[in-house]
């Protein structure tokens, strides 16, 4: 029976060569396009599922409700905080604390590497994270000051083939002793590792010891173990309880985020640069969505053929029934033939995701054949949607064909079934009203990061270099450095600073004067730069001066802000007026800088200090001009000269900014490509239908050419239906596109006017791309349609 029914699946697909072509191919390209958004989703949602106790790990961060602040949620808490709650709380198992080094220059003898990902951590950090120790034992010795753990990575770059336990690395004009190596984590994790220091104080580390127990301010990442997950929201009270009785600032809130979200749903969370190329959940709702319509149209393409075809294999069913096959013979008939289809479309979506391999990054840590084949959830998950797809695509077909008895078939009833004629309509409409909706959601993420990037950002970011100079080494040399390379005619100017826009600012507290008693909790962003930055960056001062070197008090007693701290303290004249700071020091105002975007556009421009330090040593930006590998030249010779033993590294600033949007760019490349794809396969449906009803009405045209229509005439007949069916897909579609980019835009503190004309204007053109082109689709086979000879026509039935 099997057998009888693939081979006569087999005959009617080959007979209907042009219909079986378009539906494997709609339904390869929709699966290849799920196939590849499955992979990805995949990949961001599997971050820190390794861990065992990841249901029941949580990391603190804090919701700052201090004035001045807009973006409160900051991913640090207490320094003290974890160590404390793990002491007072019993509904915590464990706790832990990290203090992200990043980059570090580590030197054996005369030799040295530098470290991109180092972290102090404490020791019960392998107890709460899945971590592999080679030695479970170096746990233990980490326990102790000045101990180090290596990755393997990072041991065969430091050491080569030679064993490392046991040899001390200097860091900082420290010595840190080698207890254990730790296995490279080849899993998705948004903590990246190279190097663990003890974060256990020696008794020289006054400083850090005295830091660990501190209630007053924010800088600690930390991360507990409940003992049971449910108890998050009886922690959170406690916390802040614990808070409070500690004397902790009561507008800051301590929150807990559980392990699964720290990827996702991060993207509004400042003072989050451990959580390494985090991802946000917007972009996997949407592009599952995607996934979504772009299977849903190439799945009613299938059934709208099937369908449609159904008059044509009226009689192959009205002799099956007369010869006495059974209604559930029918069914299975029809249901093989869709799996057939379905399973010839699934093996030619993984040979097209295969193919297109070297041009998409999944930014998945192993090779996408490996993720496929090699991982068995997934290849289980293509073979069980395959068979969904299979199922549900020609259920209805199947359903309907072999409901009708055979008098009726073999009589050609079907042929004007009302049943038949609306699914139609009704799939034709979903089709389009989905491929509109991704139109116009691609030419609003569009327009949003146009309006980005040509926003004013209050600097200029072009023509500038940094150089990492965090090595204290490089201190004492730095200012001959800049005085030679301001000799130079391709630099035009040179400066040092602690910080840089795009990288995320400090935070410090203030009370203006003239404060309220209920306002003198001012939290504000904090960056300090020497007399040129100004001028390297391409800010303008709208109010006051600038510093100077020769005003012997800026660096003690000035200080510059930004246009927003004035705005929202309410100052009118705000030169000569005076800020305190929690040392009971006062500085008084000298000059107001117009505002600038140093965090992204998802963040408002908050209120900025701006303190005057010559010596700001941890980052120096160069303006350029001319000829910019001339220039770059130029600043090596130098850089060689004075910084012999440290590697010349650079990034350009402009480059290093557009990161910040890189995740939205990428984002609006696979939307705009999956909204094409999903217009080629709802296209390829209508031509097919198109053929059809064309093929269907032979007839009539011969009739209506002989008659003396003209193939204009003609064209229009036949089309008038299909723009009748756009146009209520236009209707459908604009009311759901716009909510859900009003939605997605909700993300953005700075975003383009829905109601502004362009914008609107996307929508209506979205109805006129999808019009045009479901006019050239029907348009072409009307046209030979209606060109072909009367006398043929009239002869075809």
């Amino acid at each position: 029976m099997l057998k009888n029914y693939f081979l006569t699946a087999l005959r009617s697909l080959r007979k209907s060569k042009v219909f079986t072509f378009i539906n494997v191919i709609g339904l390869a390209i929709g699966m290849a396009c799920c196939l590849l958004i499955f992979i990805y989703v995949k990949n961001e949602l599997s971050y820190d599922d390794f861990h065992s106790k990841s249901d029941r790990i949580f990391r603190f961060y804090t919701n700052d409700e201090a004035l001045g602040v807009t973006s409160n949620s900051v991913g640090i808490t207490e320094p003290v905080m974890p160590a404390a709650a793990k002491k007072e709380i019993p509904e915590i198992e464990n706790t832990t604390r990290i203090l992200t080094q990043g980059r570090l220059r580590v030197e054996v003898g005369e030799d040295f590497v530098y470290t991109e990902d180092a972290k102090s951590v404490e020791s019960s950090f392998f107890e709460i994270f899945d971590y592999k120790l080679l030695d479970p034992a170096a746990a233990e010795a980490f326990k102790e000051p000045r101990k180090a753990i290596l990755t393997q990575a990072m041991s065969k770059k430091i050491f080569g083939d030679e064993a490392a336990l046991g040899k001390v690395l200097q860091i900082n004009d420290q010595d840190w002793e080698v207890v254990g190596l730790m296995e490279d984590n080849k899993q998705n994790s948004h903590l990246k590792l190279d190097l663990l220091l003890s974060l256990y104080p020696s008794l020289a580390d006054s400083s850090l010891a005295q830091y660990l127990d501190s209630w007053q301010g924010l800088g600690m990442v930390g991360y507990a173990v409940l003992n049971d997950a449910s108890s998050e929201e009886t922690v959170e009270a406690k916390l802040k309880d614990l808070a409070l009785k500690n004397d902790a600032p009561e507008f800051w809130i301590p929150q807990l985020q559980p392990l699964e979200d720290v990827h996702l749903k991060s993207s509004g969370i400042l003072f989050d640069g451990y959580n390494e190329a985090k991802g946000d959940i917007t972009y996997v709702y949407s592009l599952s969505a995607v996934a979504f319509f772009v299977l849903l149209i190439a799945a009613f393409n299938f059934m709208n053929l099937a369908t449609a075809q159904s008059s044509s294999r009226a009689k192959e069913v009205g002799v099956r029934k007369v010869l006495g096959a059974f209604r559930y013979n029918l069914i299975w008939q029809h249901l093989g033939e869709s799996l057939l289809i379905c399973s010839m479309a699934a093996i030619l979506a993984v040979l097209f995701v295969l193919l297109l391999v070297p041009y998409i990054d999944l930014n998945i840590n192993t090779s996408l054949t490996d993720f496929i084949f090699g991982r068995q959830d997934v290849y289980l998950t293509i073979a069980g949607a395959t068979l969904a797809i299979g199922i549900l695509a020609g259920l209805y077909p199947a359903f309907v064909l072999s409901k009708f008895e055979p008098v009726k078939i073999l009589r050609g009833r079907f042929q004007t079934s009302k049943s038949g004629i609306l699914l139609r309509k009704v799939l034709v409409v979903a089709q389009f009203a989905a491929s509109i909706t991704m139109i116009i959601g691609t030419l609003l993420i569009y327009q949003q990061l146009q309006f980005i990037k040509n926003k004013s950002l209050g600097f200029d970011k072009e023509q500038v270099v940094n150089f990492q100079m965090n090595d204290p080494g490089m201190a004492q040399s730095m200012p001959a450095f800049r005085e030679r390379l301001m000799q130079f005619d391709n630099v035009e100017a040179v400066s040092t600073s602690s910080n840089m826009p795009g990288r995320t600012f400090g935070r410090t507290g203030i009370t203006p004067e003239g404060a309220a008693d209920d306002e003198q909790n001012w939290i504000v962003s904090a960056l300090s730069f020497d007399e040129h930055y100004l001028d390297v960056m391409g800010m303008s001062v709208v109010e006051g001066r600038n510093y100077s070197p020769e005003s012997g008090t800026d660096q003690q007693e000035a200080i510059i802000v930004n246009e927003a701290l004035i705005e929202q303290i309410g100052w009118e004249d705000p030169i000569g007026k005076k800020l305190r700071f929690g040392n009971n020091s006062e500085r008084t105002i000298i000059g107001v800088v117009r505002n600038f975007h140093f965090a992204s556009m998802k963040h408002s421009i908050e209120p900025l200090i701006m303190f005057y330090n010559p010596n700001a040593n941890s980052n120096l930006s160069v303006r350029i001009k001319g000829d910019v590998r001339e220039a770059m030249n130029t600043i090596e010779k130098e850089w060689s000269a004075t910084y012999a033993q440290y590697p010349f590294e650079y990034q350009f600033f402009d480059e290093e900014f557009d990161n910040l949007f890189k995740n939205d760019e990428n984002f609006s490349e696979l939307i705009t490509g999956f909204t094409w794809l999903a217009i080629f396969i709802a296209c390829l449906g209508l031509f097919g239908l198109s053929a059809y009803m064309a093929e269907q009405r032979t007839k009539e045209i011969g009739v209506r050419k002989v008659m003396g229509s003209s193939i204009s005439q003609i064209v229009q007949l036949l089309s008038k239906e299909f723009v009748l069916l756009i146009i209520v897909a236009m209707i459908v579609a604009w009311p759901v596109a716009f909510f859900a980019i009003k939605s997605w835009l909700g993300d953005f503190q700075y975003r383009i006017d829905l109601f502004a004309f362009e914008n609107i204007a996307i929508f209506l053109l979205s109805g006129v791309i999808a019009l045009g082109i479901g006019l050239l689709t029907v348009s072409y086979q009307s046209i030979v349609a209606a060109m072909v000879n009367p006398v043929k026509s009239l002869r075809s039935e």
